[in-house]
């Protein structure tokens, strides 16, 4: 065991001591909506569209599809809703992984404010979602602050805020260093942004009730069944599972950082990214009201990105973020790299103890955009960069207008080509040495 090593299973050791008793390694979410074991349907022989995933964009394709008439049968390879869509951290906002200038610089200023655009669109989208749905999750349009982890980084988002500002008339505000404990009860920012656009939901709560509107639409929904293959059909495609072959005329991919080996091509366009989220025990009263005085969604400019919310009933605090190299694949070892950086932010919580560690996985890209279209005649919708809150069911809705033949489908995301790199075949190898050259670089705040 080398030193490195040594130093992790140490960590792990001291974070232990504040793991509480019944510590559990799933998501928090799960115990006001656990997951669903819904009855086996009978799957006919020939449907109109399979859907290969149960997240939250297969649900919202699934939902436009069968109520313009098409019947839709939802593959999932494990429970329905196992993957990111239940596990992230409930925040979205009008955000895409790149920077307004960055993408302005590379692209050019109208695609990158159409880009943003498109963003603030699937903002919206959620919201009337929800609301037209009246799904019940806890949707609150709180807004989101990131906190300056270097002095430069204030500097970027102001530059980025006043862009956004400008080109989209986003509201957002930046907020100096000796202003902050307004929104953060921390010393260790150097200023930051704050963003009217966006806020926190109940991630397994709104899975749920998008859920519940599938199923009462008539869509059949079969889980434990994995796609192993998909392959061209006498009038569409067969779909192949180990419980037998399904001919649809139509096929959507909604599998994100959880995409198999059934589709290689897009297999080799998303990486899958592990973040991970630990929630701490209820806090004493008046403690939030230090902390995150506004109770809005909080992150931070920092290369492993953080954030971090308080729990619907205000009284624990959600904190997550991007896995280090070492801590990929370990709830413990995670939930032990979190803590520290939750202390580190909020020295008082010191003494507190955790009570849920758990991981999951998100998509990126090599581009780092959101990307919808279709390739050999199988759509798909994949790539969402941690803003798959909002982006999943919006592009989820697109991509079924798309197989509609509805020129409502017509979207900036499903505009751009949809890059990869020689060599990856959709396991990222690269990710450890990149990962801890993140966190050297975050360690040194310059």
């Amino acid at each position: 065991m080398d030193h490195q090593d040594v130093a992790g299973v140490r960590e792990v050791a001291r974070a232990a001591k504040n793991y509480g008793d019944d510590m559990k390694f799933e998501p928090y979410w799960w115990e006001q909506a656990p997951r669903p074991e819904l009855p086996s349907p009978v799957v006919p022989a020939r449907i109109d569209v399979a859907i290969v995933g149960s997240g939250y964009t297969g649900l919202s394709a699934a939902l436009t599809l069968a109520r313009a008439g098409r019947s839709v049968v939802v593959f999932e390879a494990s429970e329905v809703g196992h993957g990111g869509s239940t596990r992230n951290g409930g925040g979205f906002g009008m955000t895409l992984k790149t920077p307004f200038p960055t993408l302005a610089a590379k692209l050019g200023l109208k695609r990158a404010t159409a880009l943003f655009a498109g963003a603030l669109e699937a903002v919206d989208y959620l919201g009337h979602l929800i609301e037209s749905e009246g799904i019940d999750c806890q949707y609150d349009k709180v807004g989101r602050f990131i906190g300056a982890h270097r002095p430069k980084d204030y500097d970027a988002l102001g530059r980025d805020l006043e862009l956004q500002r400008k080109h989209l008339g986003i509201e957002g505000e930046m907020v100096p260093r000796e202003a902050q404990h307004r929104e953060v009860g921390t010393d260790h920012y150097h200023g930051g942004r704050l963003l009217h656009a966006g806020g926190v939901l109940q991630p397994a709560l709104y899975h749920q009730g998008l859920l519940e509107r599938v199923l009462q639409a008539g869509v059949r929904i079969a889980a434990h069944r994995p796609v192993n293959a998909i392959g061209q059909g006498q009038d569409g495609f067969t779909v192949v599972t180990g419980e037998g072959d399904v001919e649809a005329r139509d096929v959507i991919v909604a599998t994100n950082g959880y995409t198999g080996t059934f589709m290689p091509w897009l297999r080799r366009r998303i990486i899958p990214i592990q973040s991970q989220i630990i929630v701490t025990e209820p806090l004493a009263p008046g403690v939030m009201d230090r902390l995150i005085p506004k109770r809005r969604m909080l992150g931070d400019t920092c290369k492993l990105h953080h954030y971090y919310r308080p729990s619907p009933d205000g009284r624990r605090i959600v904190f997550g973020g991007r896995a280090g190299a070492t801590e990929i694949g370990d709830a413990h070892a995670s939930g032990a790299h979190l803590y520290r950086r939750l202390t580190a932010l909020f020295p008082e919580l010191a003494d507190i103890r955790i009570t849920h560690s758990w991981t999951g996985f998100t998509g990126y890209t090599f581009d780092t955009l959101p990307h919808m279209g279709v390739r050999d005649g199988v759509h798909y919708a994949a790539g969402f960069c941690g803003s798959g809150t909002a982006m999943a069911a919006y592009l989820g809705h697109k991509i079924a207008l798309r197989v509609l033949g509805s020129p409502e489908a017509a979207n900036i995301f499903d505009t751009l080509n949809h890059p990869t790199r020689p060599l990856y075949y959709g396991t990222p190898w690269f990710l450890p040495p990149i990962l801890t050259y993140y966190g050297w670089r975050d360690g040194l705040r310059l």
